[in-house]
């Protein structure tokens, strides 16, 4: 009897030992980049803000839950260029959706600072989230070199750094940032992502378990992070908009697909009481299989039926399908700023097609803003997040002189908006520059279609081609209802919906 009493004792004592003993704490971050559109894309099929809430949702109900996103949010994005009560959006409709679907932390991509300077401020002012920011500081009305800040009330300095501490104070992860230098103006101020990375690091590793990077930098600069800051773990990167993971000594790399078509989940946790800080990545599909979290999904529509009811006063239907294509077109920034695309092709065409008078056609590549492929199923829509500024065409009459003068500056604009896409009758060779075979001559005259705004003299590197100025011998606009060179979406989309689907 005596014995039994005993191990009555011992087993409660070791119930409520084990009861005492907190369990192993899990930190899940969930990793979103390059998010340009709130709702789903490719009839539906995938991404959306309202399936990106619920895999939100179905991760917090089992983790304790950090939202991150690499980057690229604010803009480009085609309900962005959209007015609402006499002012553009500009980012707004994102922000509030990334506020009720719960990001935590976000760093600055290239696109943050397409956006005036103004509104980019609004947007830091109406996040409910972290921006952090390593690397890139603010130039002042003054001239003053300081952190960017968010007010709410009052002015506070973004952060170099971010801690996460685990539910039971088991353990904390340390987050820092780095950007991508490769959108100048001249409020933003861009240091050595390196050292500044470096510096971050330092403060924050005293405090921290592990520390990871939230990055948005090409593959190569994330991959030379990893080279020369060995004691980071993980960077969550975006910018190249197709998901990847690469393994660099003992860190990795994870990117997911743009536009919440996936986003990555790492699990951060302790293996054994005291053990080692272990990292799990998964790459997690959104897609049709994910239900759409019904609240998140009514704001969605709210803001696009806003949108969509501003793109049909200007005759466009964005549900409308105009075309099928099973051959990607490239929309990517790295792309129609540096070469001619197919993409660039095809929308010189549609051009040429609604001006026949035309011999040649041009248009500069920083209209072209999804920054993403293209293929599939082709809605008004795509059109419109493909040219989301629009805007008219003209036909300009101009010197030969002129014309190989712009031509010579488009490749000296490589790799910035001023970088031309050509209609594909222009070519090149050992160095001269022909149209339809013919060399161009500097003393002829030549007619040519482009959007009114490129020769308006406001595209940097392209002043020179504005009306009135030496070369430019006449221009014609054009206004008349049903005219699709009003507006360059609409000469593509009747493009579009004259070519055979391929």
């Amino acid at each position: 009897m005596k014995n039994i009493i005993v191990a009555i004792i011992l087993f409660f004592a070791i119930t409520v030992a084990v009861k005492a003993q907190p369990a192993l704490d899990t930190i899940c971050i969930l990793q979103l980049n390059d998010v340009y559109e709130i709702g789903p894309l490719e009839q539906g099929k995938v991404g959306g803000m309202a399936r990106v809430a619920t895999v939100v949702k179905q991760h917090e109900a089992r983790y304790q839950t950090i939202v991150v996103l690499a980057g690229d949010f604010v803009s480009p994005s085609v309900i962005g260029t959209t007015k609402l009560d006499g002012q553009r959006v500009l980012g707004r409709h994102m922000v509030d959706l990334m506020n009720r679907v719960g990001v935590d932390v976000v760093t600055f991509g290239n696109h943050e600072f397409d956006i005036p300077e103004q509104d980019l401020q609004k947007r830091i002012n109406e996040s409910e989230f972290t921006w952090l920011s390593s690397d890139v500081l603010h130039r002042t009305a003054s001239g003053a070199i300081a952190p960017f800040y968010k007010i709410r009330p009052d002015s506070v300095a973004l952060p170099t750094s971010f801690l996460i501490t685990s539910k039971n104070n088991q353990f904390s992860v340390g987050l820092v940032s780095a950007t991508i230098q490769s959108n100048q103006q001249p409020w933003v101020v861009y240091t050595d992502y390196l050292q500044s990375l470096k510096k971050a690091w330092k403060k924050i590793r005293k405090q921290s378990s592990v520390v990871l990077g939230l990055t948005h930098l090409t593959l190569e600069e994330d991959i030379t992070v990893l080279r020369k800051i060995k004691h980071i773990r993980l960077l969550m990167g975006g910018h190249e908009h197709q998901h990847n993971y690469v393994t660099v000594r003992k860190g990795a790399i994870a990117k997911a697909d743009a536009n919440a078509k996936s986003m990555y989940r790492h699990l951060v946790y302790r293996e054994g009481r005291q053990g080692k800080i272990a990292i799990r990545s998964t790459l997690l599909t959104v897609d049709s299989t994910v239900a759409p979290d019904p609240a998140i999904a009514l704001v969605v529509k709210a803001w696009e039926d806003k949108a969509y009811a501003s793109f049909r006063a200007a005759g466009m239907e964005p549900t409308a399908v105009v075309y099928k294509t099973d051959v990607p077109l490239d929309g990517t920034e790295v792309a129609n700023r540096y070469r001619q695309t197919n993409l660039g092709n095809l929308i010189a065409a549609s051009m040429l097609a609604a001006a026949p008078t035309a011999a040649g056609a041009v248009f500069n590549s920083g209209s072209i803003r999804i920054d993403d492929m293209i293929t599939g199923v082709i809605t008004q829509l795509d059109i419109i997040r493909t040219l989301p500024f629009g805007g008219a065409l003209c036909e300009v009459t101009l010197t030969g002189e002129l014309l190989k003068r712009m031509l010579l500056t488009s490749e000296q604009l490589r790799g910035v908006g001023g970088y031309l896409q050509l209609s594909t009758n222009f070519s090149k060779v050992t160095g001269t520059w022909l149209l339809n075979g013919n060399v161009i001559n500097p003393l002829g005259n030549y007619k040519i279609v482009a959007p009114e705004f490129l020769f308006s003299g406001a595209e940097k590197g392209m002043e020179f081609l504005k009306q009135g100025n030496t070369g430019v011998i006449t221009l014609a606009r054009f206004g008349a209802p049903g005219d699709v060179r009003g507006d360059i979406r609409l000469a593509v989309v009747k493009y579009l919906a004259q070519l055979p689907a391929r």
